[in-house]
């Protein structure tokens, strides 16, 4: 029992978090864990009252049945789509498209999902397959793959009335995530006896052995056994290593949230392979549960926030309980180059922290970025570090550093506080990327010509530079920004060899943008966008990804596309 207080405490800390300042995309405080559920308002409206007819008689006709599939959380305040998002939009594309949404590192385009899924809007017409799941169903199930820990009041806010078998066990399972054992077990007993499914006896097992119910654990497996239903292994064993039977286990198949927070309550080692196969949420509770030996929470706890599971302060949480031995964060300093190992980088990300807004703490944040830009994850780091780099003075001292933190702003949407650091940087691609970055009519300065910021990155890296002039120009082109001069010749070579999205799909992108189809359009663009887990590097891509973005009147995302694609770029 006193493993599961502390376990609590964690998940508290977290929450405390929400009343933490920290600085977004205007630079005004913002919340570091997801916005609670806004009140939520009716889906539809019912269908008007027919006129009177001529002989002044009143026919009465029953209403419409309220579609309330598309119930949302999300206010003006959260920057919800609009309600009539999927006006003109049939039912059977959202049915057949909203599956192939896939978790994604890309911060803009989680944004983007948590948007299109939590806003609260008239449904699209139509009816549900009759032989498969509801929209309603189709939502909370990409929640959860997503890891939209965040998405989980919408559970109460959706009608409950016809919930399917599959959309109860994501309930439990979401709510597993959103560290909610109490409504997820209140949950697996309300419908235990309603499906004949041995999932549902598993999880009220797993109910009581999670909330200390030994006695009633060891009633339920003994029963499960004797019921000579088909046996779940791994299920039995971490049961028995909770109720004390030491086993041990070798692998996890299907690591959802129910049974990582299994594993951790039966302090076993973590298989071989299970966070390569864990999606975010099931990441989510495993970097926070603090049965966990920190070490071994610590990457985790990276993956899940990286794909928006964990907020960055949580990851923070995560890497300030690493002790350093001492010596260790001057020696890290000192090396130059961090090994790929997360606790380095919570060593020197805690040195970072604890350090006054001065030289130690630059030379920490560089090393960090330096990794980052090294393994790709700028944008997923800056999202951690930003506050400590607001909190630093653009001065000459920091010249050295000032391409660093201006990314790092940029990153995290902060244009405003990135200028400084921009000018002082004197690079001619980051004056680029920070007009990219300005709202349409933001500033009154010409940015510098695309051909010198192209002419100081060959100089930089005369190897990338090629691929890199080709994404700026694009991505230029894409805002309507001027190319400035610009030798197209010298783009052509040498010949690019790229991949595109599905054909159908690419086409419905454009024909939903052009009839503004807020919603469709969103949903399109988020699936040609993405590249497996990452952000497409195909400037023809994310060209179109951006026009589509801002033909629905959502240019702040098309900028911030734009800037994190040149910054994935390494630009």
């Amino acid at each position: 029992m006193r493993a599961f207080r502390v376990e609590r405490s964690f998940a508290a800390a977290l929450l405390m978090l929400a009343a933490v300042p920290a600085f977004a995309q205007t630079g005004a405080p913002v919340e570091l864990l997801p916005p609670a559920a806004s009140a939520v308002p009716h889906s539809s409206l019912p269908a008007p009252m027919p006129a009177a007819t001529d002989d002044g008689d009143i026919q009465a006709e029953p209403l419409a049945p309220v579609d309330s599939s598309w119930t949302g959380t999300l206010g003006a305040a959260d920057h919800a789509l609009p309600r009539d998002m999927w006006a003109g939009t049939p039912r059977g594309l959202v049915d057949a498209a909203l599956p192939l949404l896939q978790p994604t590192t890309s911060p803009v385009l989680q944004d983007l999902a948590r948007r299109l899924l939590l806003s609260d809007a008239v449904a699209p017409p139509g009816q549900d397959p009759a032989d498969g799941p509801s929209l309603t169903d189709r939502r909370l199930d990409r929640l959860l793959a997503l890891g939209r820990i965040d998405g989980a009041p919408l559970i109460d806010a959706l009608p409950q009335n016809n919930a399917s078998e599959g959309f109860d066990r994501d309930a439990v399972e979401l709510r597993i995530a959103n560290n909610d054992r109490a409504g997820a077990c209140r949950t697996v007993t309300d419908r235990v006896g309603r499906y004949r499914d041995s999932w549902w006896d598993r999880a009220l097992v797993a109910c009581q052995a999670l909330t200390g119910a030994y006695d009633q654990a060891t009633l339920g497996m003994s029963a499960m056994r004797d019921q000579k239903a088909a046996r779940d292994p791994v299920f039995e064993a971490l049961i028995d290593d909770i109720l004390g039977h030491r086993r041990k286990l070798e692998r996890l198949p299907d690591p959802t949230p129910l049974r990582m927070a299994l594993l951790a309550a039966a302090k076993l080692p973590l298989p071989r392979g299970v966070l390569a196969a864990a999606g975010p949420a099931a990441l989510a509770v495993w970097a926070t549960s603090d049965k966990v030996p920190i070490a071994a929470r610590l990457l985790a706890g990276e993956k899940a926030e990286a794909l928006g599971a964990l907020p960055p302060a949580g990851l923070g949480l995560l890497y300030g309980s690493v002790a350093a031995k001492p010596g260790e964060p001057a020696a890290l300093l000192k090396s130059g180059k961090l090994a790929d190992d997360p606790r380095s980088r919570a060593i020197l990300y805690n040195l970072a922290r604890i350090s006054d807004p001065g030289a130690k703490r630059v030379a920490a944040l560089a090393a960090l970025v330096a990794d980052a830009r090294r393994r790709g994850t700028l944008v997923a780091v800056a999202r951690l570090i930003a506050p400590l780099v607001v909190e630093l003075q653009p001065t000459p001292e920091f010249q050295s550093f000032a391409g660093d933190a201006a990314r790092v702003l940029l990153a995290a949407r902060d244009p405003d506080r990135a200028g400084p650091w921009v000018d002082l940087a004197g690079r001619a691609e980051l004056h680029v990327l920070a007009a990219f970055a300005r709202e349409s009519g933001g500033g009154d300065d010409a940015p510098p010509p695309l051909a010198d910021a192209i002419a100081a990155l060959t100089a930089l890296d005369a190897a990338a530079a090629p691929r890199q002039a080709v994404l700026l120009v694009t991505l230029a082109a894409a805002l309507g920004e001027p190319l400035g001069g610009v030798d197209g010749a010298g783009l052509l070579r040498p010949p690019h060899q790229g991949e595109l999205p599905n054909g159908a799909l690419w086409l419905d992108q454009r024909q939903a943008a052009k009839a503004r189809r807020v919603g469709e359009t969103v949903l399109t663009t988020l699936l040609i966008a993405a590249s497996g887990d990452r952000l497409s590097a195909e400037p023809i891509v994310l060209a179109q990804a951006i026009a589509g973005l801002e033909a629905v009147g959502l240019g702040d995302d098309a900028r911030a596309l734009a800037v994190e694609a040149a910054l994935d770029a390494g630009i």
